[in-house]
């Protein structure tokens, strides 16, 4: 399958579901669903949900990488619930931690911003204890940062507030991780090449894949949580 549209036909034919059953799962008209099927429009607000109501995978059907079927469909990032900014005077519940928020410093979605992330402004977010420790989340080593621009969309919306476990640098294929790229903070999907390259890879598929040199980018830590807006 070389074309998005392609891929979505495919994937509609292998869930046995109608065009009317797609777009009540996904909660949009019908004619949306259409207009995909079609090739009048090629991206939606609510790909992720189609991919999971599909069963197919995120990136595969945006960007045919990958498998269609690796039980992945909802994407490598995870919506854990509602954060709230505090105060040094709010206490703290039993199953809460408080976490650095790196608010004026961005991570982009996009073309970068060239932000230092040690500019700390004191602002804390507060997490669920047992949410971090189910994931294996040390709070010493994680940090919360706000993600400007497109390029992750559907995944990761404009304003969205991402958590990164700075004590995961190792790339593993596939996974989201927070890069200083040449001074430029960048949340990005990242996949190992040989000869010490990195291919950078975004969700929204107006962005091309980028073929960097390991030693370019300095690897700040996995993004392992993110809270949004959903409009």
């Amino acid at each position: 399958m070389t074309t998005f549209t392609d891929r979505l036909n495919l994937a509609l034919k292998n869930s046995g579901l109608s065009q009317h059953q797609l777009a009540e799962k996904v909660k949009i008209s019908q004619p949306a669903i259409q207009k995909l099927l079609s090739g009048k429009s090629s991206t939606s607000r609510k790909i992720v949900e189609i991919a999971s109501a599909l069963n197919v995978d995120l990136l595969w059907l945006t960007k045919g990488i990958g498998s269609a079927t690796n039980n992945k469909s909802k994407s490598n990032a995870s919506m854990l619930g509602a954060i709230d900014e505090w105060d040094q005077q709010t206490p703290l519940d039993d199953d809460e931690v408080e976490l650095p928020f790196y608010k004026d410093v961005r991570l982009a979605a996009g073309n970068g911003f060239a932000d230092d992330i040690e500019d700390y402004n004191g602002y804390k977010l507060r997490l669920s204890r047992s949410t971090m420790r189910k994931y294996g989340i040390d709070k010493d080593c994680a940090v919360c940062l706000t993600v400007y621009g497109d390029s992750m969309e559907p995944v990761f919306r404009d304003g969205s507030t991402v958590g990164i476990n700075q004590a995961d640098k190792n790339i593993r294929d596939g996974k989201i991780y927070a890069i200083n790229h040449d001074g430029l903070l960048r949340i990005k999907i990242l996949e190992k090449l040989p000869g010490n390259h990195v291919k950078i890879r975004s969700y929204n598929p107006e962005y091309s894949d980028e073929v960097v040199s390991q030693d370019e980018i300095t690897v700040l830590g996995r993004v392992w949580w993110q809270s949004s807006i959903l409009d």
